[in-house]
């Protein structure tokens, strides 16, 4: 499904997860794994939106975990599409756990063609393998 980038303002999406002892440091949600909740939410948010051969790629992520969770209890993060200007799509979050909001934050991405990001990457490697 192809998608007029504006029309994403305002698109949302909601995922929850169980806080398990992999997620925690401490037995307390680590911010690393938050972190990674709220870009799998952005991530799965617009994965839909693109004609083939384009995606969207974190350029920014701001996180203010502000809130401990403690294992076993369910975190959810809902993202939100705040504007879009050319390729670039801002996303905020809100998580919440079982008594209330824990962290918000912000996520800038960009939409991107596929190829020309993988022709990018064996490009800067390519400079590795003459120094190996």
């Amino acid at each position: 499904m192809e998608t007029k980038f504006e029309e994403l303002v305002g698109k949302t999406l909601t995922l929850q997860k169980d806080v398990t002892a992999h997620d925690t440091y401490d037995n307390l949600l680590s911010t690393a794994a938050l972190t990674k909740l709220m870009l799998d939410t952005a991530w799965k948010l617009l994965e839909n939106e693109f004609h083939e051969g384009v995606t969207s790629v974190a350029a920014m992520v701001l996180v203010s975990h502000e809130e401990p969770t403690i294992a076993g209890e369910t975190i959810t993060v809902t993202a939100t599409v705040d504007s879009v200007r050319e390729n670039r799509v801002e996303i905020s979050f809100e998580a919440t756990d079982e008594t209330g909001v824990i962290a918000h934050g912000r996520n800038e991405r960009l939409i991107v063609d596929k190829e020309s990001l993988k022709k990018l990457g064996e490009e800067r490697a390519a400079v590795l393998k003459t120094i190996l």
